[in-house]
């Protein structure tokens, strides 16, 4: 049921009033108020003011605005009320256009400011190795700024080797690359298996005290994926809002 019709139907019931009782204060038929409370039909804007009088409710709760409307916007509404019904009309016509300009600012903005990146589910394994290749994952829309537009994707941390820096469960955005500068955290693939870890020239070492040191032999494979820029931030998460614009205007672009 519409809000407006469990509205009118329980307004009409506390003040214990018939529907016909109802129709006949308004001058309308017991059908039409019967129509508005099963929500098949809706009053006309005309009549919502002597509606809500008979009803002792008021215009803002009909429409279903919350307490703490402006003075200025009941003075609109009142405005628009007393407007014949062709400039209500035309005002109605101005007012879409306007939210219409409004969507595709925000869809444009959306697009400029949000970029899509591929997410991994699986991550990697800080600590006990983990097959990226396996890895299954899916697009992430993040906010784009210096950081993100640097990324080239995001990977799940799994394990414990590299706490306090990160942790089980951490989403760091990785730039790919295949050479890093001693000191700095990558991904990296040995032997298959997957693993985040600060590179050294004699190894691969972990943060946490707890895990040794990794070191290889020639004949071992092992494979930079890339550079840990760092870990996703909340700011770098954008609103539903904006992901909602930002997936019109990529459907409006196709």
């Amino acid at each position: 049921m519409r809000a407006y019709a469990q509205l009118i139907r329980e307004a009409r019931q506390a003040l214990k009033l018939s529907q016909q009782e109802l129709a006949e204060k308004l001058g309308v038929s017991r059908n039409t108020v019967a129509g508005w409370e099963t929500g098949h039909s809706r009053p006309d804007l005309d009549m919502v003011p002597a509606l809500c009088k008979a009803l002792r409710v008021s215009l803002a709760s009909f429409f279903g605005v919350k307490s703490g409307v402006s003075a200025q916007d009941r003075a609109l509404l009142e405005m628009f009320r007393q407007l014949e019904p062709q400039d209500r009309e035309v005002i109605s016509w101005e007012m879409e256009a306007l939210l219409e300009r409004r969507r595709q600012k925000l869809e444009s903005e959306a697009r400029d400011n949000i970029i899509p990146l591929y997410y991994s589910d699986l991550g990697v394994a800080a600590g006990f190795g983990g097959t990226l290749g396996e890895a299954q994952g899916e697009q992430i829309l993040l906010v784009k700024d210096d950081r993100t537009s640097r990324a080239d994707e995001v990977i799940r941390v799994s394990g414990r080797s590299m706490e306090p820096t990160f942790y089980d469960g951490d989403r760091v955005l990785l730039q790919h690359t295949d050479e890093l500068r001693p000191g700095e955290i990558g991904v990296f693939l040995v032997e298959g298996e997957g693993y985040i870890k600060e590179f050294r020239k004699d190894g691969l070492y972990s943060h946490n005290p707890d895990y040794s040191p990794m070191r290889f032999s020639e004949w071992q494979d092992v494979r930079c994926v890339g550079r840990v820029i760092g870990k996703l931030t909340e700011d770098e998460i954008p609103s539903e809002k904006a992901v909602r614009y930002y997936e019109e205007a990529v459907r409006g672009g196709k």
